[in-house]
């Protein structure tokens, strides 16, 4: 697993350079034969069914309709802590934290800079697969520095086209259907997360108390599955004293040594241990 800092703020890994995008919708792509409801991609398609790829796909679906404000104003541009720019590539990262896959999937704000990231690690192509982070040049070009936008594939048609969820597509989060300008696509390393009865990949780090507060999308992603199995816990991204003592009490009920971490055992135990 290749990673980035899963921070909100800038470091290594964590781009800040000038944002770029085209929100048009090109002839060239056909069609625009697609819900902008929440749900997935027609069946018949070839779309993400499970794990790692799905959840980043929900996140983004959930976002579907989402319009900006005044001169570019998002809540994407505001997590980011880079407001009122373009911001297609800042929506991709909101939603690889808020599904717990910012160390896969990159926290960027400059698609350059994010193609250039994947190809860097070998995990860049040009085939189309749900789940993919796909970059367009919308002059036609092949080359990863005249990349101006991006999005997520949510589905392939069976004519080689893609379904794809963007942000700043018609200063919106859409749904579209591409065929032409693109580059190429990044491919995150969703690792085993394709096992949709187990637990979600590993996040890279343990969660514990800190000063300064422990926050990020894989501390809600464990927090939002206690709560499914009915601990009282707040799904808000803190790792603060409220979620370590409901880990020390999940520790001591699975026989697991209770030190209020959740690191590899807690977290695979969060999914996979029996609810009792």
């Amino acid at each position: 697993m290749f990673t980035t800092h899963g921070t909100d703020q800038p470091g290594p890994g964590v781009d800040t350079g000038p944002a770029r995008t085209d929100n048009r919708i090109r002839e060239a792509d056909g069609p625009q034969d697609v819900s902008q409801e929440p749900g997935p991609a027609a069946d018949g398609e070839n779309r993400a069914r499970h794990g790692g790829a799905d959840r980043l796909l929900d996140v983004a679906r959930s976002q579907l309709g989402y319009r900006e404000g005044a001169r570019n104003d998002t809540k994407y541009g505001r997590w980011y802590g880079m407001n009122h720019a373009a911001w297609c590539d800042m929506f991709v990262s909101w939603c690889a934290d808020r599904s717990g896959l910012i160390d896969v999937v990159g926290r960027f704000a400059y698609t350059v800079h994010h193609a250039g990231w994947f190809r860097q690690h070998g995990r860049w192509g040009r085939t189309p697969r749900p789940g993919a982070i796909v970059f367009f040049d919308w002059r036609g070009g092949n080359d990863i520095s005249g990349i101006d936008h991006v999005g997520i594939v949510e589905a392939v048609r069976g004519d080689g086209a893609i379904v794809t969820i963007e942000g700043n597509t018609g200063d919106m989060v859409a749904r579209r259907v591409r065929r032409a300008n693109i580059v190429g696509y990044g491919y995150p390393d969703y690792g085993d997360s394709g096992d949709a009865d187990g637990a979600p990949p590993w996040p890279g780090r343990e969660l514990r108390r800190t000063d300064p507060m422990m926050h990020g999308g894989d501390v809600r992603m464990w927090q939002t599955r206690m709560r499914q199995r009915g601990w009282p816990i707040t799904a808000d991204g803190w790792y603060g004293d409220q979620s370590a003592r409901a880990c020390r009490r999940f520790q001591r009920e699975k026989g697991l040594d209770a030190d209020g971490v959740v690191g590899p055992r807690t977290w695979r135990a969060t999914w996979e241990a029996q609810i009792s």
